[in-house]
This record gives C-alpha cells, structure tokens and sequence, in this order.
C-alpha cells in the first residue's frame, strides 16, 4: 500500500518536530494499551531518538526546524502477531517543515514552493495549534489566528481533510479546559470560524473537521514560564494522545466508503457505535448534574415537594448515571480488548489491516465520547450558514 501523504502545518514554535518525536518514541515499542507499534528507516529513527532525548533532558528544548530544513519521516504501522509474524499494511509520510517558511514574508523560497506542492498534494493536513497561544485566546488575544491566516489559504487550496492537533494539551487541562471550550472559544473568533466554515462546506458529506488534543510530554512535566515558554519540571515525559490523530487518519482515509456502506454496516460495528454514542451521552449527563442540583438548592427554599427531590432523587440520579458510565466504558474496553486480540491473530497483511481499522474505529469512538467536541461535522454546525 503505497504511503498516505500527511503535511504537518503551524506556525514556528507550535511543536511540529516535537510531536512526531514523541510519536515515534510512544509508538516505536508494541505497547499493550495499542496493540500495534511503527518502524522507519534507520536514519530516521536515529533522529527522531535523538529529538526526544532532548526533549526528556532536563534543561534545554530541541532547536527549532530551520527554514531551510524540510524533512521526510515515514511511519510504517506494523503488528506482530504472537507467532512472532510481522505484517505492515499500510505507511503515513509526514512532512515537517519550518514554521516560517508560509507565515514569514521570504516564504517563496525553494523549500517553500516544495512545502506548497506538498500541500496541494496532500491526503490530510494536521494544523497544530499551539495550547499556549490557545491559552490566550481564552483571555481575548487572538494572535494564534493571526498567525495561522496564510495557512488556512493554503488550506483552501489543498481540499484534503483537515486535522486541528491542539498541542499541549497539558497546559490546558490544567486550566481546566475542555476540547468543547477550546473549540467554542477559537470558533468565536471570525477568520478562524470562516477557514472551518470553508473546510466543512468543502468536506461536506465525509468526515468534518477534527479537533485533537494532544501533549507531547504529558501531564506535569513542564509549565509555562514567565516568557510562555515551557520549563521543565523534572521526571520523564509521558506523551498523552499523540497516537490519536496517526489513528484518525488511517480511519478518515476509509470513512467515505464507511458512511456510504453504513447500512451494510456488522452488527459489531453498529453495537460499537451505539455503546459510544451511549457513553457519550451519559457523561454528558453526569456533567449537567452540578448545575441541576444548583437549581434544586435554589426552588427547595420555596417548596416541600422540590426539598424531597433534592434531598433524594438527586443523589439518586447521580449514582444511576455514574453506575451507566461505569458499566458503558467497561463494554467500550471490553470491545477495544476483543478487536485487539483479534489483530494480532491476523495472518495477512489484508487481515492487520482490516484489524486495525476495526480497532482504530473503537478506540476513536471512545475518545470522541470522552472529549465532546472533538468532531465537528456539517450537518451539525448551524453557524456555517450564519
């Protein structure tokens, strides 16, 4: 299968070279919680090691791409199975370039004109958003989208599917942030709601527009300094997410066909779905209950019967959902568990492949009942036509 060309997009400083470090080291070993691992040419590997071992030092970050530097990495996803058989069936060529080489006025040169035939060429765009820059977005400064307006023009002229990767993602949960609130918030601003309006309408009937946490280092690792560059804080890194958006493109190349083929859909892909719209649902739910029993505090001063509902059916409701939660994500684990087995019995690079688009399916599902948000489809956005 030939390699599904993947340009990685954002702004200097966004985090392009370190993610795919941090790709490489979470993927590179088979792990239990994937069931698959990548490979890539030795010399590749080699460099990328060497990003993230900069990355786990405790003093200094990796220096950034330098404008002239346009690189190639490919990551070939492969399973071995427990009969020690190893079957790749398919490869993502990213493209990782120079933050400047589109945003800085010089940006025409050689390796600028390549990056931009690479872009028109490519199958899926990651637009890495910077969590700090999104940080301030929160407190009204908009400078990330500033930054980003000749790449969304890039964007428009690719038509290929876009993947927003919000890095540092640590950063903002620890603000207390969610993949909703980021959306909301940078959707409010006109030029960054106008490029995915144009994406939407462009995709319109595939697979929208994703918008994907991601931290390259992991939770409490390193904070913002003064200056808003990360300082670290010691103890090893532990990427959070980064396989997600590797997962999202294989599963978006195919979602065409799997949205055309939907009625033809197994009943164990159907059953997947449900349990995950369910899951979804039910968190949803559970995070509403705070602001319910805010209202039940408020009307119980006035009434007997309101005092009743909230001194017991509150409570009541609280535990029915926590215990569907519970119950939903154990049947979504147990469904990611089967599909994983199931690919690493495959005995052909068609029955990994088939496996690991099954497995992608699941886990994807999970995430996005896990993070509302994080799928924004045509059909679902009102606004696109305000």
């Amino acid at each position: 299968m030939p390699a599904i060309p993947v340009t990685v997009l954002g702004p200097s400083g966004s985090g392009k070279t370190v993610y795919l470090a941090s790709l490489f080291r979470r993927l590179a070993i088979p792990r239990p919680d994937t069931g698959f691992h990548v490979e890539l040419p030795p010399d590749q590997s080699t460099r990328l090691n060497r990003i993230y071992q900069q990355i786990s030092r405790p003093d200094a970050w990796p220096d950034p791409t330098r404008r002239a530097d346009v690189s190639v990495w490919e990551f070939t996803c492969s399973v071995r199975t427990p009969r020690n058989q190893i079957f790749s069936p398919f490869s993502i060529e990213y493209l990782d370039y120079s933050g400047e080489t589109l945003t800085e006025p010089d940006g025409q040169a050689e390796s600028g004109r390549r990056v931009q035939s690479r872009i028109e060429e490519s199958e899926f765009l990651l637009v890495l958003l910077d969590g700090i820059k999104i940080l301030r977005c929160f407190e009204g400064d908009y400078e990330l989208v500033d930054e980003l307006v000749p790449i969304f023009g890039y964007m428009q002229k690719a038509r290929a599917t876009v993947h927003f990767v919000i890095t540092k993602w640590d950063v903002l949960a620890a603000a207390g942030h969610t993949v909703q609130a980021v959306m909301d918030c940078l959707l409010r601003n006109p030029d960054f709601k106008n490029a995915v309006a144009v994406q939407l309408r462009n995709t319109k009937g595939t697979t929208g527009v994703r918008f994907l946490p991601v931290s390259s280092v992991g939770l409490d690792f390193a904070v913002p300094g003064p200056d808003g560059t990360m300082v670290k804080k010691g103890g090893f890194p532990s990427p959070l997410y980064v396989e997600v958006p590797f997962m999202a493109v294989l599963l978006d190349l195919f979602e065409n066909q799997l949205r055309q083929m939907a009625r033809q859909a197994t009943p164990e892909t159907q059953q997947i779905t449900h349990r995950a719209q369910r899951l979804s649902w039910v968190r949803m739910v559970k995070d509403r209950i705070p602001l319910v029993k805010t209202y039940l505090h408020t009307v119980a001063a006035t009434s007997p019967v309101m005092r009743l509902v909230r001194d017991h059916m509150a409570d009541a409701l609280l535990t029915y959902v926590e215990t569907r939660v519970a119950a939903y994500g154990d049947r979504v684990e147990q469904d990611i568990a089967r599909l994983r087995d199931r690919m690493l019995n495959a005995t052909s690079e068609k029955d990994a492949l088939n496996g690991l688009v099954a497995l992608f399916h699941a886990k994807l599902a999970e995430f996005e009942a896990e993070h509302p948000g994080s799928r924004l489809m045509e059909e679902e956005s009102s606004w696109t036509t305000a």
